[in-house]
């Protein structure tokens, strides 16, 4: 690690700490992660990130630089070369990525899709340092969409061979007649239904319509294939809309210039469970890399300000890693509940859980609070703990601790109390610890922060909105 640091460089703070964090912290991550240097040399690397790679790649080593991968490759197969991968261009260009994916292949010859999170890091004046990549493996979706698709062409070949939700359109007379399992499908009462204008900006959404009539000028065109396929909404009984799929053949008579269409015969199936499966997916990938995007700025920010005011490198280590460990406690808390939310007495007692219990006084209701209440007031807590361990209540044999929460209509509250503690005098400086309380809580919570540096004991009044 000594080696890497000298590499490194003394202008180089951020990509410093980082190779400094606690290798079970990284280990403990369920992605791949690894840093590069300004040179693209592999620096730090998580035990994940081999898992996935199949080996673990050498640090420092300039033949193997950007990647540790054996071989990676373009979702269409292209290969991609080392000093071309996002990574590359993160550390050459300074460019960001999110939720890129590739594929990769494995010394032993397994192939899995990746998925990216990238991020350039820059030092103090503002040079790019080095890049962070996070990564996972999602080979079990793309199978999964590929074993859709499978499931839906034998479905469409099904409702073709069996004539299930079939109708037939004659241009003479403008009307489809559909079959009972159509008609159903189409929200109808009767088989037969007029495709005049009112009849059709009636059924069909009107968000709809241009594509509707374009593929069935397409359809009709007496030079084409006769083919016609388009996706619709159509207004069901109760007034609520159904996505359906409907493709068919146009049925031509004559030949030469006499040849003209007459009619289409075609068929329909219910695309609303695929649409909803569609949305469900994309915002679920969506928010993941919402979170693995916010969670890197998170720790990116707790790095820089425990570096701007770390007086040496040791107690910056020290200070990110409890720091980083009380981020991974709120993170384990909100996993559990799906990211729905968390008890406010759940996050002040895992953020309390390295100090001693029996000097701590802690009382409240149950209160559900949002994900992002959760992390930085078990930031805030951590901090006040800590100084309260160093400097404060916790730093004596017959100091305590009152925590104290509770809510009206518009607002939580939460009271932090030291007594039996030495004097108190008023820092000199803010530290990491006073900007969180008093700048944080207002920047990340539209909230309030009191810290009040009693001599008997130091107080902190915190209100945030529900």
């Amino acid at each position: 690690m000594s080696e890497a640091l000298k590499l490194v460089g003394a202008n180089a703070p951020l990509l410093e700490s980082l190779l400094q964090l606690e290798q079970g912290v990284l280990d403990a991550l369920p992605i791949g992660v690894y840093v590069c240097d300004a040179d693209g040399q592999i620096v730090r690397v998580n035990r994940r990130a081999t898992q996935l790679w199949g080996r673990a790649p050498r640090l420092l080593d300039p033949t193997q630089r950007f990647c540790g991968s054996f071989r990676v490759e373009s979702l269409e197969g292209e290969f991609i070369p080392p000093d071309q991968t996002p990574m590359a261009r993160a550390v050459l260009d300074g460019a960001s990525f999110d939720g890129v994916e590739a594929v990769v292949q494995n010394p032993d010859g397994h192939r899995w899709v990746a998925r990216v999170n990238i991020a350039p890091i820059h030092g103090a004046k503002g040079e790019i340092v080095g890049a962070i990549n996070c990564f996972q493996d999602v080979t079990r979706e793309h199978d999964l969409v590929e074993s859709l698709e499978r499931q839906q062409r034998t479905f469409d070949l099904a409702m073709v061979a069996s004539q299930m939700g079939t109708w037939r359109y004659t241009l003479a007379d403008n009307i489809c007649v559909y079959d009972e399992n159509a008609q159903r499908l189409y929200g109808l009462t009767e088989a037969r239904f007029l495709h005049d204008e009112a009849g059709v900006q009636a059924k069909f959404h009107p968000d709809d319509m241009e594509t509707m009539w374009a593929r069935v000028a397409k359809a009709l065109d007496v030079a084409g294939d006769g083919r016609y396929e388009v996706e619709y909404r159509v207004k069901q009984l109760d007034g609520s809309w159904r996505w359906l799929s409907a493709w068919g053949l146009v049925e031509f008579e004559g030949r030469g210039k006499a040849r003209k269409p007459v009619a289409i015969a075609g068929a329909s199936r219910d695309l609303s469970e695929t649409k909803r499966a569609e949305e469900l997916q994309r915002l679920l990938v969506n928010e993941l890399n919402h979170r693995v995007k916010n969670t890197l700025a998170t720790v990116q920010s707790i790095t820089a300000q425990t570096l701007r005011g770390a007086a040496d490198l040791p107690s910056a280590r020290a200070a990110l890693d409890d720091r980083l460990i009380s981020l991974a406690r709120a993170h384990d808390l909100l996993t559990d509940r799906s990211w729905s939310g968390a008890d406010l007495r759940d996050v002040v007692t895992r953020a309390m859980q390295p100090f001693d219990a029996a000097r701590l006084d802690v009382a409240g209701p149950s209160l559900t609070i949002a994900p992002r209440q959760a992390l930085t007031l078990s930031l805030a807590l951590h901090e006040l703990a800590t100084n309260a361990s160093k400097h404060g209540a916790l730093s004596v044999p017959g100091g305590s601790v009152e925590v104290r929460w509770g809510s009206n209509a518009e607002a939580l509250h939460l009271n932090w109390r030291e007594s039996g503690g030495p004097t108190v005098v008023q820092p000199e400086r803010r530290g990491f610890g006073s900007r969180l309380l008093e700048e944080g809580i207002d920047r990340e919570l539209g909230g309030h922060t009191q810290l009040d540096y009693a001599r008997d004991g130091v107080r902190c009044d915190i209100s945030a909105p529900l």
